[in-house]
């Protein structure tokens, strides 16, 4: 093996704090082929109730020196559970996805089709969607030797063992030839050798994309090096017996009982950008600026600012031109007259809250040169027009008033870009037709919808937020809450109740005139609700049943364990008369009250005295092996 001497030195030096270069981007890249001649489709298998290669998508996503995961399959299947599971999915070529085609060559068309729409990458992960079962933190050891030394790869390996060269044998005839000669019979006298366990593969970029005709593995570099699997097995699933094998040890463990949080095949995500909207991600606040800035580009500005100040992801507009927008007698809502200086027409009032184009192009750089995702509502098909092809929003937000748009809604859909509808103000009837007409143009698939009531402010008791579970529920697809309440804790809420997104206004200054202005949360109280709904993402958490350290110590001194009630002789049977729970410092846990029960005692115990393995007779045998067949 190559480097062998690293595979002794130091074997945990890798576990050391590493100081990334500002440009370090390293990407996993999940190898799921749909084909499989030993066991067909077998990346998509299910094991404990959760498809196979969703557990690599899952350590992926875990493994903290990985900053994005990407899947290339060809598999439908496949791709369906990694973008449920919010990871980019890049489609492998029909070149690339069959029996001659190699894992590096499919990996290279990962990384390239990636970084056209992404951002350039300095080290690849390689993770086989067919190995469910990895050693603790392997992926994070190999990623951190990888940078630490500045090497061309690092691979994970297990050592060899009863199989080692040494101690096999080929067959001439039906006789018996050592592979190696040799007389070495005690396995410690066995040179130290380890295979490669499939579990991770960490290289350079540049190494990565070296490519030979005379040697397969010159993607691997000069300097390779390796990380020793440890702290448990690798399972790579190529047959029947090894499903049951993986199957067995994962359901040793809490996690896999049922499938996480993080596997929600009710609901898709939808890419906004560089971010995914969906379950299990961190939820997308838009600021809404909306006419906020009172048709002052300086306003804009500051606006801007305050967004990026409290922690907003974007900062959304409105487009439109009053003109086009309103009829010359359409009158104003009662709110927007009593806080809009007692405007009687919609024309007149939102004349003065328009933007010019020149001012939306402004606007849009600024926004994105601070960090945040500009987006904006067109209130009409022009505005449309203009916002995709001269501003480049990521996405279209479409208002509450225009889900009976047909017109808007279809030229909406023929961009292509992913859709926000909020759903203020109408009934069931018109929220599953608007649905229904943009998943026949198909763009059901990057539609998000937002629960919205169009009251303003809307009270709290008014909100209905458990209507956002039972619209994800029923049409399976990503829903927020566009938020009117004048409270700066609905938006946890929200989150609670299942929002992926919330769109919330903000203004400078609660008292001016306009519109939106009063209920509108001013740029601290904007702070106060991001900071809240940030915390109510981490106290949900990822839904996994795991003992937090933190529990450790009450778990060990407040669970009871089975003590002696009065004093027993050896020999004696254990008895419900003679034992009891306390709470104790020694003693078998309460749980195996039923394994003691009718046992005899190995030794005398006093009264008060710990029930210990060692004294109840057959489970002492048990331990020592006696009477049994163990070594």
């Amino acid at each position: 093996m190559e480097n062998a001497a690293d595979l002794t030195a130091k074997p945990r030096d890798d576990d050391q704090t590493i100081r990334r270069r500002d440009d370090t981007h390293v990407l996993a890249v999940v190898l799921a082929r749909a084909g499989s001649k030993g066991l067909p489709s077998k990346n998509s298998l299910p094991i404990n109730g959760r498809p196979m290669i969703a557990y690599t998508i899952a350590e992926a996503k875990a493994a903290t020196s990985i900053d994005a995961v990407c899947v290339t399959t060809d598999s439908s299947h496949c791709e369906a559970v990694a973008r449920e599971m919010g990871v980019y999915v890049v489609e492998r070529p029909a070149e690339l996805a069959n029996d001659t085609a190699t894992v590096d060559s499919a990996a290279r068309h990962a990384v390239e089709t990636y970084e056209k729409f992404r951002r350039p990458v300095t080290h690849v992960v390689l993770l086989y969607g067919n190995v469910p079962v990895r050693a603790p933190e392997i992926i994070d050891r190999a990623v951190s030797k990888l940078l630490q030394h500045g090497c061309d790869s690092v691979r994970s390996v297990t050592p060899v063992e009863k199989q080692h060269p040494d101690w096999i044998h080929r067959l001439e005839g039906d006789r018996l030839v050592q592979y190696r000669r040799n007389s070495i019979y005690r396995r410690q006298d066995l040179e130290p050798l380890y295979y490669h366990d499939g579990a991770v593969v960490a290289v350079s970029r540049a190494s990565l994309f070296r490519v030979r005709n005379d040697d397969a593995h010159a993607f691997f570099g000069i300097d390779r090096r390796a990380v020793i699997s440890s702290g448990g097995p690798t399972v790579d699933v190529d047959s029947a017996d090894d499903l049951k094998l993986a199957s067995a040890i994962l359901s040793r463990t809490d996690e896999s009982a049922a499938p996480p949080r993080d596997y929600a095949p009710a609901t898709r995500v939808v890419q906004i950008g560089d971010r995914l909207i969906g379950p299990m991600q961190r939820t997308f606040i838009i600021a809404e600026a909306g006419v906020n800035h009172d048709g002052s580009i300086d306003k804009a500005r500051q606006l801007i600012d305050a967004a990026r100040e409290a922690g907003a992801d974007a900062v959304k507009f409105q487009c439109f031109r009053a003109d086009r927008l309103v009829a010359a007698d359409a009158p104003t809502c009662d709110y927007q007259t009593i806080h809009d200086a007692g405007a009687t027409d919609q024309r007149t009032m939102l004349r003065r809250l328009e933007l010019t184009p020149e001012n939306f192009r402004q606007l849009a750089e600024y926004a994105r040169s601070v960090g945040l995702i500009f987006l904006a509502t067109p209130f009409g098909i022009e505005e449309l027009e203009f916002i995709v092809n001269e501003i480049g929003v990521p996405a279209i937000k479409i208002a509450s008033p225009d889900i009976i748009n047909v017109p808007l809604l279809a030229n909406a859909a023929d961009t292509g870009r992913p859709l926000i509808l909020s759903t203020g103000a109408s009934d069931n009837a018109e929220i599953e037709s608007a649905i229904s007409r943009l998943k026949n143009v198909g763009a059901g698939d990057r539609l998000i919808l937002l629960h919205c009531v169009s009251s303003y402010p809307t009270p709290p008791q008014c909100a209905r937020l458990a209507r956002i579970r039972q619209m994800s529920s029923r049409f399976g697809m990503p829903v927020g809450f566009s938020d009117h309440v004048d409270d700066v804790a609905i938006g946890a809420a929200a989150v609670y109740a299942g929002a992926c997104v919330l769109e919330k206004h903000i203004t400078l200054d609660r008292t001016a005139t306009g519109p939106d202005h009063f209920f509108s949360l001013d740029p601290d109280q904007f702070r106060n609700y991001v900071a809240a709904v940030r915390t109510a993402e981490a106290a949900l958490g990822d839904g996994r049943t795991a003992l937090d350290p933190r529990e450790l110590q009450v778990r060990e001194r407040a669970r009871g364990r089975v003590v002696a009630s009065r004093t027993i002789r050896a020999g004696d049977l254990f008895t419900p008369d003679n034992l009891t729970i306390q709470r104790a410092s020694r003693g078998l846990c309460a749980s195996e009250w039923e394994t003691i029960i009718g046992r005899q005692a190995s030794m005398p115990i006093e009264a008060g005295g710990p029930i210990t393995r060692a004294s109840v007779r057959s489970l002492a045998q048990e331990e020592t092996g006696v009477g049994s067949l163990r070594k």
